[in-house]
């Protein structure tokens, strides 16, 4: 006779977990004070005394706030020789002390649909009498709170909801999990053989126990149902398809719904959760990236650090990515992404003596054509994410591939089709073994489980089911395991796999080209610094390793893919103005440096003027310098007079003069002089800017009507060229991520101008200012044409004053391609001008550094920028 409802069995199976608790210790007084998060791991209290609160209370908490609890108490007789847990809920994320040893981390069930845990394990049990003074540093979880603290709130209120010791029997508690994760895999596994023989064994199981009789009583009759579960599942007959490494791994974002700050108490929270599993469960393998994080865990929790050290090197705790942060790879230069590897791998070396060979970037927000060449030149040979399962429109094509660059090298790329932060359970290794598009060529696949962002990693529920997993029929085989030992299991099929040849473009939030305009700013203004004080100090001599790397470092930091892209909150965002403002002083001082130790080897005369040219081809261009005196003019070192302004400007003197020629990679000495010559003017109307190069003719709102190239007479527009226009910003959610394919289906052309005016026709250059106004915004713009150079410069000042809304430049050219060929990383990538497939549309958006160009057949034309990197090239 047998369960003829599954139900039945179900509900049998729920009630078999309370049995495992034998004894209990209620801890309800607290002694409670408050501080702030001032800095990394210091927290200055606040000068009123403590509170004695007790369960059932309530407390607040808000950004950077901290509230203490503290109680002792002596553990009964009782306990002894049992599995003994701390549990915990009183609202937030907390590190949790024990006679004051870190021992791990709790986050609540009230955090609002955020994973919770509350339990800490005690590895060696506790002994009775033991004194445990427990210490619990409370503070607001971030992700629960973002929403609110935007709507205007200042704290999170949390109830002291649960504290307690607790003891329970260990075989009862192995059976629970035992018949739980049997009956998960039943409900999963699609072998109906296999299904009713695993029913069979559960209900055989369940009615070896004794319920309802007292917990003396059941706990007594589970050794038979132990026996009867397992006896009758290893009779069962069953194969298993494939093999899935399950990584341990916590993803920590350095900033995202909190600062960076705050990432340090996270990485110490997470940390101590899976030291602490380690130390109970020594077949647990863990997985962590970032160098920036054990840095942290270095400066301000050394003794989780020596921990991690000494896990790392008994084989338990894998490190991977080689990476200072798991950086934006749309936005990040080549070199940028270099450092990256750069430094991280120089800080695993010498700290734990190990580097990767794996770059690990489970979310992020699409990844450069670049990026194969650079982790195989790096010494890396393989590449993970998972983030392209999420992609809006197409499934991307492949598992497991061949990834190549456009510089022809290969790396063998993992796309991980489940979640990067998972429970270990049987619907994610099932699913995740149907997701492997390359199963007929590797029957290996990789998963993750663990909680990231403040959920603190794996849990010891997580462990324990895995390790069941592994042993039931009807799952694929599946055992906790290193993310390396998955890639070497499958690097002998490398030549079998497929080819994809470009960017792995992620078909969904397409707005963090744009978001933060400023953090974008920034970064591209300290990417050009850091190459300059490069090259300088580097000819220069005597190089500034520690400034240079400090520096880099700054910049790197603030490269994480949530910060980059402009998608953490406020707080975060405005924390960099500072970081930034440090790296301009750090850098600027770098390149004064690398100058300064140049110039001491250089003989100039007082009357001259030295320009730069970091570039690596010879230049021209505008000069403005302050002199010491004034003078009318100034020659290039031929002796030939150049094409000069000299005034004066609040007490001092200035030339700006057009510097003719500038060597590259090198500098070009500028003689002053009181001569002068005539030379052609830049002509500059309301509606006309003139050099030798381009006729450039605008409307009487100062949009371009013309751009005539003088060289070939060709007219370059076809409709009103620099047309601004606004668009409506309005995704189905995440709007700092988001930009839907309609969004310029509702617009406004900003085609009138509030006021045009020359501001200056000389032989330098010809500026017309022009000035529109949307609702409560306004946009100036110089449009500048100078003396020798066939472009027409847009020197644009933005007060915006909108929300979610998009301004553009539209610039309509008479090129038919069927490509724009756009700068990437260390080159560049063509992106679609036409909807024909579902993957171009997909690509309404895309991501390009400083330029992008629409040719056909020699001639063409392109937009330069210094400080953008959203672009559409559709008609």
């Amino acid at each position: 006779m047998h369960t003829l409802n599954p139900n039945v069995l179900k509900n049998q199976i729920r009630q078999i977990e309370p049995y495992c608790v034998t004894n209990r210790l209620e801890i309800d007084s607290w002694k409670s004070y408050t501080g702030m998060h001032v800095s990394p791991n210091n927290i200055v209290l606040d000068e009123n005394p403590p509170i004695q609160m007790y369960l059932g209370d309530r407390w607040k908490v808000g950004y950077d706030e901290t509230r203490y609890f503290e109680s002792e108490i002596t553990v009964p007789a009782e306990f002894e020789g049992k599995k003994v847990y701390l549990s915990i809920d009183f609202g937030g994320e907390a590190i949790v002390r024990i006679n004051g040893q870190i021992v791990g981390a709790v986050s609540s069930e009230e955090n609002f649909g955020w994973v919770h845990r509350t339990e800490i394990l005690f590895k060696d049990g506790v002994k009775p009498g033991e004194k445990l003074n427990i210490q619990v540093e409370g503070a607001v979880n971030c992700a629960g709170f973002c929403d609110r603290a935007i709507a205007g709130a200042k704290y999170m209120e949390y109830t002291l909801n649960k504290a307690e010791l607790i003891a329970v029997d260990r075989l009862t508690e192995s059976y629970w999990f035992d018949i739980s994760t049997a009956w998960d895999a039943y409900e999963h596994c699609e072998d109906e053989y296999v299904k009713s023989r695993l029913f069979n064994a559960m209900d055989n199981s369940v009615h070896q126990l004794d319920f309802d009789l007292g917990v003396e009583a059941f706990i007594a009759s589970v050794p038979k149902a132990v026996n009867v579960l397992w006896g009758e599942i290893e009779k069962i007959n069953y194969s298993s398809p494939g093999e899935i490494i399950m990584a341990g791994h916590s993803h920590l974002d350095v900033a995202w719904l909190w600062t960076v700050r705050e990432i340090t108490r996270k990485t110490a929270r997470t940390f101590s959760n899976n030291l602490a599993l380690m130390d109970n469960y020594p077949d647990f393998k863990f997985t962590q990236s970032q160098a920036v994080l054990y840095d942290f865990m270095k400066k301000h929790y050394p003794d989780i650090y020596e921990r991690v050290k000494e896990k790392v090197k008994n084989g338990q705790w894998e490190i991977v990515g080689n990476a200072w942060v798991e950086a934006d790879t749309n936005i990040a230069s080549g070199e940028s992404l270099i450092r990256q590897l750069l430094y991280g791998r120089e800080f695993f070396m010498k700290e734990f003596g190990v580097s990767s060979d794996i770059y690990w970037l489970p979310d992020c927000f699409g990844f450069t054509w670049a990026l194969p060449q650079i982790i195989k030149r790096s010494g890396m040979k393989y590449f993970m994410t998972s983030k392209l399962f999420y992609n809006d429109t197409n499934e991307f094509p492949y598992s497991v591939f061949r990834w190549r660059s456009h510089s022809g090298d290969e790396i063998l790329a993992y796309l991980c089709k489940k979640p990067y932060q998972s429970e270990y359970d049987a619907e994610y290794i099932t699913t995740l073994r149907k997701n492997n598009r390359q199963n007929s060529i590797v029957d290996v696949s990789c998963g993750m489980f663990g909680y990231g962002d403040g959920g603190g990693g794996c849990t010891f529920n997580q462990v324990e089911r895995g390790k069941r997993l592994e042993k039931l029929p009807g799952m694929p085989k599946t055992r906790n395991g290193k993310v390396s030992e998955f890639f070497h299991a499958i690097d002998g099929d490398f030549d079998k796999l497929p080819v994809y040849d470009g960017e792995l473009y992620y078909e969904n939030h397409r707005g963090t080209f744009t978001s933060q305009a400023f953090i974008k700013k920034n970064n591209r203004r300290g990417e050009f610094m850091m190459r300059n004080a490069e090259i300088l100090n580097v000819f220069g001599g005597d190089y500034p390793a520690e400034d240079m790397e400090k520096a880099w470092k700054i910049l790197l930091i603030n490269q994480f893919h949530d910060i980059l892209p402009g998608t953490s909150i406020h707080e975060a965002m405005e924390n960099t103005r500072e970081e930034y403002a440090e790296l301009r002083e750090l850098g600027g001082r770098l390149v004064r440096d690398g100058k300064n130790k140049i110039l001491n080897n250089v003989s100039v005369k007082n009357d001259s003027i030295l320009v730069w040219n970091m570039l690596t081809w010879q230049t021209k261009g505008l000069v403005k310098a302050d002199i010491p005196y004034a003078v009318k003019g100034i020659k290039n070192s031929d002796g030939k007079l150049l094409a000069s302004k000299a005034y004066d400007e609040d007490g001092k003197h200035y030339i700006e003069f057009y510097a003719d020629p500038v060597p590259a990679f090198g500098y070009g000495v500028f003689t002053l002089c009181n001569e002068t010559a005539e030379f052609d003017t830049v002509k500059a109307t309301k509606n006309s800017l003139e050099n030798k190069y381009l006729k450039v003719t605008l409307d009487d709102n100062g949009l371009l009507d013309e751009v005539i190239d003088k060289q070939t007479g060709r007219q370059i527009l076809t409709g009103k060229g620099n047309l601004l226009t606004v668009s409506h910003d309005k995704p189905v959610h995440e709007s700092a991520w988001n930009m839907e394919f309609d969004y310029q289906m509702k617009f406004w052309a900003l085609d009138k101008a509030e006021s045009i005016e020359v501001i200056e026709s000389s032989p330098l250059r010809g500026v017309i200012r022009v000035v529109r106004k949307f609702h409560e915004s306004t946009i100036t713009q110089d449009i500048i044409l100078e003396k020798d150079k066939p472009t027409v410069d847009f020197d644009t000042t933005v007060d915006w004053h909108e929300r979610e809304k998009v301004l553009k430049a539209e610039f309509p050219v008479d090129i038919r391609s069927r490509n724009a060929s756009c700068e990437i990383a260390h080159g560049a990538a063509e992106y679609p001008t036409h909807y024909n497939t579902s993957y171009d549309q997909a690509k309404f958006e895309f991501c390009a550094h400083k330029w992008a160009d629409l040719s056909e057949g020699g001639y063409g034309a392109s937009i330069i920028n210094d400080c953008k990197y959203g672009y559409n090239v559709h008609d």
